[in-house]
């Protein structure tokens, strides 16, 4: 295993779960069938459930035994799926979850449920052959924060159906009504990652606020309304979930709001 790069993947899946090393998630029940609704499946698949806190499968439906031609489910681990993706598809692996780390980062509290990510790339199975596999997850449980603590995954073997060897790019499907984003990828389409979901003289208001300015001193700088700022203030901390400055400034820092 690329000791050095797999821990660099783990450090990216624990500040999606805001570094919560040591935390154990509260028991929750999974409602994994009414997640499952939003996807279509067209071959076989299997799913499972990680545990972001800790990097770990906490759970692998049976199928993964046929798909992947593994003996064992204790053998599909985070430390499998990375030791065994195609050595052509490792790095934008490693791109595409720095990016969703990112993306959900920077959304508001109440959005981080409404997401699916999707993207492919090829695997080895216990077959001794790869097989391109399309990767899709939902977020199943967060805590107050917004930190991500348990994620749904749902691995479908597209190989039969896939034209060529050309990847797909990294997608982010808004359910529930909100907004999709397609094909994002490196380099490309860094304007569609949400900035908190603030507008943007919201972000105005939130850099300044920041920086220490009073409402009535933004009012000025920005030449509206004292009313408008604290409305403008009560839809930040509302979007943001924060209760206090201290905790708003660390969010937009971890987050790149500003």
């Amino acid at each position: 295993m690329e000791i050095l790069k797999f821990d660099e993947m783990k450090k990216t899946w624990l500040q999606i779960a805001r570094y919560q090393k040591t935390a154990t998630p509260p028991s929750i029940e999974l409602e994994i069938s009414k997640k499952m609704l939003g996807i279509m499946h067209v071959a076989d698949y299997y799913y499972y459930i990680v545990d972001l806190v800790n990097v770990e499968i906490e759970m692998v439906s049976p199928s993964v035994l046929h798909v992947l031609g593994l003996k064992h489910e204790k053998e599909f681990t985070v430390e499998y799926i990375f030791d065994n993706i195609h050595p052509d598809d490792k790095q934008r692996f490693i791109d595409f979850e720095r990016h969703v780390t990112r993306f959900f980062n920077a959304l508001p509290v109440d959005k981080i449920l409404k997401y699916k990510v999707s993207y492919d790339y090829r695997l080895r199975t216990g077959y001794g052959s790869y097989k391109w596999i399309l990767m899709q997850t939902t977020t199943i449980q967060t805590d107050e924060i917004g930190s991500v603590l348990r994620v749904l995954g749902v691995q479908t073997d597209i190989t039969a159906i896939k034209a060529g060897d050309k990847p797909m790019g990294l997608s982010f499907i808004g359910l529930e009504g909100e907004p999709s984003f397609m094909n994002v990828s490196k380099g490309v389409g860094e304007d569609c990652f949400p900035k908190g979901g603030f507008s943007s003289r919201e972000l105005s208001v939130l850099k300044l606020l920041l920086n220490g300015k009073t409402s009535r001193e933004i009012s000025e700088e920005l030449f509206i309304s004292l009313h408008t700022v604290n409305s403008h203030r009560k839809n930040i901390f509302s979007k943001s979930g924060c209760k206090t400055l201290v905790e708003l400034g660390a969010r937009a820092k971890s987050a790149d709001w500003i």
